[in-house]
């Protein structure tokens, strides 16, 4: 990952993520959770206060880990439920590579369905 190849060069790196578990799995030397919507790691666009307070959060976790691996968690609230976030931040067209993977995982199952004998009739 590239927060290792910046620790081996010296630099000490913070990664604030929605996904710490996986930050963790993945080795990364720091790793401070964020329960917020993909694409908004900082928090609500606008919102100084929440975007202060997450980078806030990761200077001290940065300047207080005394370990590699350390992780923890940031306590922000959402504005709105997390469905209706994700529903708001999502785009109406899905980008190429998603379109792309959606139709060719989709012309795979059709193909599937059409070599399997209990629903060839149908």
């Amino acid at each position: 990952m590239l927060a290792q190849k910046f620790e081996e060069a010296g630099l000490s790196t913070v990664m604030v993520t929605m996904m710490p578990y996986w930050a963790e799995k993945l080795g990364t030397p720091r790793a401070l959770g964020v329960e917020v919507p993909f694409g908004h790691t900082l928090g609500v666009p606008g919102d100084h206060e929440m975007q202060m307070s997450i980078i806030r959060a990761a200077l001290s976790l940065l300047e207080q880990a005394r370990e590699p691996g350390e992780a923890r968690d940031v306590g922000i609230e959402w504005p709105q439920p997390s469905d209706e976030a994700r529903k708001d931040w999502q785009p109406l067209e899905p980008s190429p590579i998603i379109k792309m993977m959606r139709e060719r995982a989709q012309a795979q199952a059709q193909q599937a369905r059409s070599q399997d004998p209990a629903t060839r009739g149908s």
